[in-house]
């Protein structure tokens, strides 16, 4: 298991997308691959969880030259995720109200296991390896599974389901006067 993490940690993640990440009031659901492409929207809500997706990235491309640096990255990715827990209420793309989240979906936990097995595999090479060279580098499926990624990436940004115009959330809805 230890010389496969990185190519399950990618294939956990590739298969998250693909399922809810948020399970919300009145029958709402959240996507994955939308809470993806639309977290840094949640900034100004006080969400910083999305910020857990670059910081594995960033974990991914360093686990070999620097591992414990990429080692550090995925457990402050790790506990970025876990806070997701405490996650009460997300806008949905319909209405643009905000929906108490009752759940967390697949696609959330699918998500938090790939980074937990990063997390296991690195911290696993990092007590293991004596050099860089010791660590595992890429193999050709942990290339076809990240070019996958910005596959998936790039067709969500043009799917008309997933759109979410957060200027509706953050500003409020103008009341119509009558005479």
């Amino acid at each position: 298991m230890p010389a496969f993490y990185l190519t399950a940690t990618l294939l956990l993640y590739l298969l998250s997308l693909g399922f809810d990440g948020a399970l919300m009031g009145a029958g709402r659901h959240m996507p994955a691959l939308q809470m993806l492409l639309y977290g840094p929207w949640g900034i100004p809500f006080g969400l910083f969880q999305w910020f857990a997706n670059p910081l594995l990235a960033l974990a991914i491309l360093a686990h070999r030259r620097f591992r414990r640096l990429a080692l550090g990255c995925g457990v402050l990715a790790l506990y970025l995720a876990a806070s997701s827990l405490g996650i009460e209420r997300l806008p949905d793309n319909h209405s643009y109200a905000f929906q108490d989240v009752i759940g967390l979906g697949a696609g959330y936990w699918l998500w938090a296991l790939a980074i937990l097995v990063f997390c296991l595999g690195q911290g696993w090479w990092c007590w293991k390896a004596r050099s860089a060279a010791d660590v595992p580098g890429w193999r050709w499926l942990d290339v076809a599974l990240m070019a996958a990624l910005g596959v998936v990436f790039c067709a969500a940004t043009q799917m008309a389901s997933l759109r979410f115009e957060p200027h509706k959330v953050i500003m409020p809805p103008e009341h119509q006067q009558t005479l």
